[in-house]
């Protein structure tokens, strides 16, 4: 959803190839690189790193006072697999690329492990949306009553995810009883082996400030666990490279008390936390002020009480339009809340030799197509509900969120740019005077 430009190809999927579509879509990285096969999935992916983190791009970033960067990266990249085998080949050059430019300009450099193998909760952001599954109309008894979105019922394919979601990095989990039946031991092995490999092959590059060995783990993971893999890459890390920091995301947890004495006095640790209203449910910008300025009691308490805190993830978003936000062609149950507006769809940003965008003029919504609705249609792209006075609640909204951070140890906004959205832009909100620029301990 930050780069639909890379996905619109697979939009029209159904029209194409008729009931073999789940092998020719891309939702993800996993699903990108089967779809495309290694030589033409590893062309495009060349061709979008090159293009979307420029030189120009960290000499923005610096000159509005970033003076931190949070990577996102696959474990593929120092073990390949599946896919991923050729399709991602010179990832880990790209990113020895922005280490160097992140020297260039002072800047340091935390190294998230965003996506592992086997998704550690289910999203298209861990590299592989679980468990996506797949029907045609055939599928659907005769005298089924199910409805289908507009032109599913011609192009004859859908797909579900959302009550099917599931996370197995670490263990096979039960839909039914949304628990774990049997921990993966090996894959937190073969994780804390990336930890290692990163360690070995950065722990004198002045640029990294630390790693984060697991973005997101969902909330049905257990705890005791999770604990433990933590403490272990730490061990695995202050051996290797003793002044980074160790970021320990909080399982979507951070209220529960789970964290309370965790690693307690152990030097160089965080805990990051995510904090976005974008999911929260419409109202007015006073509400979203409020709860803005709430945050800073908790994160006060947590330094106070139990480790330094980051605010790893945060954006301006206040609804859910943002075109993809949910998945490729899908959307939450219920969700959006709100009429989003509509923008021309974004030339592509890699050039125009990609495949598909941006989407055709005369083209209407076109599937394959999940179980809700987010979907370009007439070149035009849904994004962000503008507020009546947009500039002033934007940046209220932005120095009230900045003013809680401040009671912790920084701050990471998502992202530093994207294709559409302006409130998930980090760059386009500094464009717009919204407030960010400057700020102390800002990424």
């Amino acid at each position: 959803w930050i780069t639909p430009s890379l996905f619109y190809q697979f939009l029209g999927a159904p029209e194409r190839y008729k009931d073999e579509t789940p092998q020719h879509v891309g939702m993800d990285t996993y699903t990108f690189c089967e779809a495309l096969g290694p030589l033409e999935g590893n062309k495009q992916l060349r061709r979008h790193w090159s293009t979307w983190v420029t030189e120009q791009d960290i000499r923005e970033l610096y000159m509005a006072n970033i003076d931190s960067l949070r990577v996102p990266v696959g474990d593929w990249m120092w073990r390949p697999y599946g896919p991923y085998v050729g399709c991602t080949d010179g990832a880990i050059e790209q990113f020895d690329r922005l280490l160097g430019l992140a020297a260039k300009y002072g800047m340091k450099v935390l190294i998230d492990l965003h996506a592992l193998e086997g998704s550690q909760n289910g999203l298209d952001n861990s590299g592989l949306g679980l468990e996506t599954i797949w029907r045609t109309k055939a599928d659907l008894p005769a005298d089924s009553e199910e409805t289908w979105q507009a032109g599913e019922a011609a192009t004859g394919t859908t797909f579900s995810h959302w009550a099917s979601r599931k996370a197995e990095w670490m263990g096979k989990f039960d839909l039914d009883s949304k628990a774990y039946s049997a921990l993966y031991w090996h894959r937190l092995d073969a994780t804390l082996d990336v930890v290692r490999a990163i360690a070995q092959a950065y722990s004198t590059n002045a640029a990294v400030m630390g790693v984060q060995p697991v973005n997101e783990p969902w909330q049905f993971t257990p705890i005791g666990p999770l604990k433990r893999f933590y403490w272990e890459g730490y061990k695995v890390i202050k051996r290797r490279a003793p002044g980074w920091k160790w970021f320990m995301h909080d399982s979507f947890r951070l209220h529960s008390g789970l964290w309370r004495h965790f690693m307690r006095g152990c030097p160089g640790i965080m805990l990051d936390t995510h904090i976005y209203q974008a999911w929260n449910r419409p109202s007015e910008p006073e509400v979203f002020y409020t709860n803005a300025c709430a945050q800073k009691h908790t994160i006060a308490e947590y330094e106070d009480q139990i480790m330094p805190v980051v605010v790893g993830e945060w954006s301006l978003a206040t609804d859910n339009c943002a075109m993809w936000l949910n998945g490729f062609n899908d959307n939450l149950p219920g969700y959006p809340m709100v009429q989003c507006d509509l923008v021309p769809c974004a030339e592509p940003y890699m050039g125009r030799e990609q495949p598909g965008a941006p989407p055709p003029r005369w083209f209407n919504q076109r599937g394959p197509f999940g179980t809700g609705v987010s979907t370009p249609a007439f070149g035009m792209c849904p994004i962000d509900k503008s507020w009546p006075n947009d500039t002033d609640v934007m940046t209220n909204l932005g120095h009230k969120k900045l003013n809680a951070w401040s009671y912790g140890h920084g701050w990471f906004f998502w992202n530093f740019k994207s294709e559409l959205e302006p409130k998930w832009d980090y760059l386009k909100s500094v464009a717009n005077g919204w407030g960010a620029r400057g700020a102390p301990g800002g990424g």
